[in-house]
């Protein structure tokens, strides 16, 4: 018995339109395509190099995010620090005072004739408020002369003086300009 095959395959030569491509040819392809693989390569090389820079450079900004923030908080503590050394100078000044307001309400007082006596003192920051009363109107002069002559005073000020009828002699109120 006889086999037929009736899915015979058709084979047929195949023509290009072309003809076959020489040596010349082939070898300038074959160069063409070599560079388009090396252009390739160096491309995907750069490729990931500027993804690398790229991560580099967000890492950078975040860096640079957290110092501003870091400045921010050390410009904050700078502020913070002038004022509380303020405020230290301020209560260093205020626990001076008493002593200091004591020395110089002493010397003064040091200052005034044995005839003339204090009823009221008043210290401002610079100036300091003297009332007393003296026997005679010459000692109230004496005691100007003598608290201008204090090296703490800039100036005494005769601020009233009068006869004091109920006590008998001088009253007499005098402002005392202090150096600061």
């Amino acid at each position: 018995m006889k086999r037929i095959d009736y899915l015979r395959p058709a084979v047929r030569p195949i023509r290009l339109p072309f003809a076959a491509p020489g040596a010349k040819l082939r070898r300038t392809l074959a160069v063409f395509g070599l560079t388009a693989v090396a252009i390739s390569a160096t491309a995907a090389a750069e490729a990931g190099r500027l993804a690398g820079l790229q991560r580099t450079g967000t890492a950078l900004t975040e860096q640079l995010h957290r110092a501003d923030a870091d400045a921010a908080d050390a410009r904050a503590l700078q502020r913070e620090l002038a004022r509380l050394q303020g405020i230290a100078r301020r209560v260093a000044a205020t626990r001076r005072s008493g002593p200091d307001g004591a020395n110089d309400v002493a010397a003064l007082g040091n200052r005034l004739p044995s005839n003339v006596w204090l009823t009221s003192l008043r210290r401002a920051p610079d100036t300091v408020s003297l009332e007393g009363r003296s026997a005679q109107l010459e000692a109230v002069a004496a005691t100007m002369r003598a608290l201008a002559r204090a090296p703490q005073v800039v100036e005494a000020r005769l601020v009233s003086a009068h006869d004091d009828t109920l006590h008998g002699g001088v009253a007499y109120a005098i402002a005392v300009d202090r150096r600061p």
